[in-house]
């Protein structure tokens, strides 16, 4: 028997909104291990069921729930709470699920990670807040221990009913770790640019992802030519002078770079040449950037609220004992990707040793040792069994996912590797697009949602 609280519950028109904070394991190993909060929002369409409830003491569920799963991208980021019947909420709402929010461990909710107190939390657990107690900690925090917060929770929920899940970019990666840990416990699964690359080094994904980050900015320099000596005069500032952020952070030209993370997102190139414009413009008036603008720059990065999101970014492609990342971005990190006179390249969605040290990241300094140790380890728990994975049918538990021609962090040619090598050949069923980028799902719900749908349904697109 699971331990929970409601700890808030809300009708916002036509939806109910239900937080239920659990208590789950730190290390599912040890039933016995420190125990964590792990919360999740249930959302769904408010009815008279609901209203003669005491939404504080019981759990809303109907009598024969349609439950599924969000799992959000990342690692790191918790899910948002939805207070209008819109977007992803109603074109589920609208199929009569019901929806489960889950805020994964460490992010939101659940027990977030953050530097103020990191080593007073590891302490409590182990003793003392050793480099060695700091990795088993965060150790606990990767996808294959996510899974089983929510194995749990589904148990405790539905019991022996089936659970359908649907993910996001690393939350789809979760996905295919709970297809491989629990494929019986699963209805259907859904998947948003979140096709894991298994099988595959941490270098090949970084090969792959330099690549797709390279044709970017090449797209970014053919749209707005006039910005090649904007970005090498906003460098040589910032190397020159030295910048703070609004959080005490320093704004080196490096980080400036990491901006091209929004390549990969629908209007990404337009917002970074209106940023540069203003940014440049701003120097050549009054000398320095404005509040506003750092504010800006400050707030389009996850890394200092999310830090799971930098901690475990390669890691998340560590799959198995003897699998290391060992800096991977650093280490193929080409020269068109460092400052330079002529024309120089944003970087995409990579993690590199600077952010730890000089202040770059005021929020990530306390993880500097705990980052490095990281990168070195190779004990790795394994995340995918392939050898469940090629025996899933579309009959046992049927796989979609929307997959992106263009995208910029799952790439689509690693992604065709791994459908061809590990799954039945009537499974893991694909809308494949140019037309969006990474945040598909996000940009146009309806069509990329309605075509998993109509494959699920239909076995087709329309």
């Amino acid at each position: 028997m699971l331990h929970y609280e409601i700890i808030d519950a809300f009708k916002t028109k036509d939806i109910f909104n239900q937080r239920i904070a659990f208590e789950l394991p730190l290390n599912h190993s040890n039933p016995e291990s420190h125990i964590i909060q792990v919360v999740i929002n249930i959302t769904q369409k408010y009815s008279d069921h609901i209203s003669k409830l005491d939404a504080f003491e019981t759990i809303a569920l109907p009598e024969e729930p349609k439950l599924i799963a969000y799992l959000q991208g990342g690692p790191g980021f918790p899910c948002a709470t939805p207070t209008s019947n819109s977007s992803v909420t109603k074109l589920l709402l609208d199929k009569n699920y019901q929806i489960l929010w889950l805020d994964q461990r460490g992010t939101g909710y659940s027990t977030p990670i953050q530097s103020k107190n990191f080593r007073e939390v590891v302490n409590n657990v182990y003793g003392d807040s050793e480099l060695n107690n700091q990795l088993r900690y965060i150790l606990s925090f990767r996808a294959d221990s996510v899974v089983k917060d929510l194995e749990m929770i589904r148990k405790f929920l539905i019991k022996d009913e089936k659970l359908s899940i649907i993910g996001q970019s690393y939350g789809g990666f979760c996905c295919f770790t709970y297809l491989s840990l629990y494929p019986k416990s699963l209805k259907e699964v859904l998947v948003t640019g979140g096709i894991p690359p298994i099988g595959f080094a941490v270098d090949d994904v970084y090969e792959a992802t330099y690549k797709q980050t390279s044709e970017r900015n090449w797209h970014y320099y053919n749209k707005f030519p006039q910005d090649r000596t904007k970005i090498v005069s906003i460098c040589k500032y910032l190397k020159h002078r030295n910048t703070s952020l609004p959080n005490g952070s320093h704004l080196t030209p490096e980080r400036f770079l990491q901006l091209g993370l929004n390549f990969g997102a629908t209007g990404g190139t337009d917002t970074i040449h209106l940023l540069v414009t203003k940014l440049y413009e701003e120097l050549k008036v009054l000398g320095q950037p404005t509040y506003n603008t750092l504010n800006t720059i400050s707030q389009s990065l996850g890394f200092e609220t999310n830090v799971i999101y930098a901690v475990f970014q390669e890691a998340i492609y560590c799959n198995g004992v003897g699998s290391k990342s060992n800096w991977s971005a650093d280490f193929l990190r080409e020269s068109k990707f460092e400052i330079n006179d002529d024309e120089i390249y944003f970087t995409g969605e990579m993690v590199y040793k600077f952010m730890y040290e000089n202040n770059s990241y005021s929020e990530l300094a306390e993880f500097k040792d705990l980052a490095h140790a990281l990168h070195e380890y190779t004990n790795w728990s394994n995340l995918y069994d392939v050898d469940v994975l090629k025996n899933i049918s579309w009959k046992d538990v049927p796989i979609v996912a929307a997959t992106y021609v263009n995208d910029q962090y799952v790439d689509f040619n690693l992604c065709k590797q791994v459908k061809e090598k590990y799954f039945a050949k009537d499974n893991l069923k694909q809308y494949i697009t140019s037309e969006f980028f990474h945040n598909g799902l996000r940009a146009d719900p309806d069509k990329v949602l309605g075509s998993l749908f109509d494959l699920l349904e239909n076995n087709d697109i329309d």
